[in-house]
């Protein structure tokens, strides 16, 4: 390839960059132009690939981006995104108790509780004489019933824990900015208690597992942790309606 037929093709490949980029138009061409050329090929190459699912991280935190694609590229912002992704549609394996593995069972316990069976009449007893608590007896009832898919993840975590499972891009970058919990800790019985509160079932035992990815708490509790979490989710699949 002459010099004159590789500057074309770098021309190429950064206009099919560009005009992905959300402010296509309003933008300095030039500008972004000479960033793109000042990157190494390899860069190049992931600064595109890696755009989706750049712009799909930033609509999941409720971020516009405004800012110039000379900016994108300059500072090297595609690095923010997951190592893997190559665009938020596409899906990745979730190693067991991993980040994504824990978002795709958080998004799964944010779905409504399903159809429960009502007490039995022995239960009914108990409660009327004191020896059960009826909203106790619900909690358990929704715990091992009302989220059979979750029950299932960690069925699988203890028969197959090296299986993992196929999550999509949207929920991986979801997980992206989970924290590491120390099993048995403070911040782990923490989140034992909001399961608990919620009726959810909760992690299975944990053997020989030292760590497992929680939504970062930063100073507050585990609810305000997960009303931010079910927040980017919502907004996930607002993008996702309106692609």
């Amino acid at each position: 390839m002459t010099e004159a037929e590789n500057r074309k093709a770098v021309r190429r490949a950064f206009l099919k960059f560009y005009r992905q980029w959300p402010t296509f138009g309003d933008d300095s061409d030039e500008r972004a132009f000479a960033e793109w050329q000042a990157l190494q090929p390899e860069e190049r190459q992931a600064a595109d690939a890696m755009l989706p699912g750049f712009l799909a991280f930033e609509a999941m935190n409720g971020r516009t981006v405004k800012f110039a694609a000379s900016t994108y590229l300059r500072e090297k912002r595609w690095t923010a995104v997951p190592e893997g992704m190559e665009g938020a549609g596409g899906s990745v394996i979730a190693a067991t108790f991993g980040k994504a593995w824990m978002a795709e069972r958080f998004a799964r316990l944010g779905e409504p509780c399903a159809r429960l069976p009502a007490l039995t009449r022995f239960q009914e007893l108990e409660i009327a004489e004191g020896r059960a608590d009826r909203k106790a007896l619900w909690r358990e009832r929704m715990a091992k019933m009302g989220w059979t898919s979750v029950n299932a993840m960690n069925d699988q975590a203890v028969r197959f824990p090296g299986k993992g499972m196929r999550v999509s891009g949207e929920i991986a970058l979801l997980g992206a900015d989970f924290e590491a919990v120390r099993v048995g800790g403070d911040q782990w019985a923490a989140w034992e208690a909001e399961h608990a509160a919620r009726g959810w079932p909760f992690l299975p035992e944990m053997g020989r597992v030292e760590w497992v990815y929680f939504p970062p708490l930063g100073a507050g509790t585990p609810g305000e942790a997960l009303e931010t979490f079910f927040g980017k989710l919502d907004r996930a699949k607002q993008l996702e309606a309106a692609q």
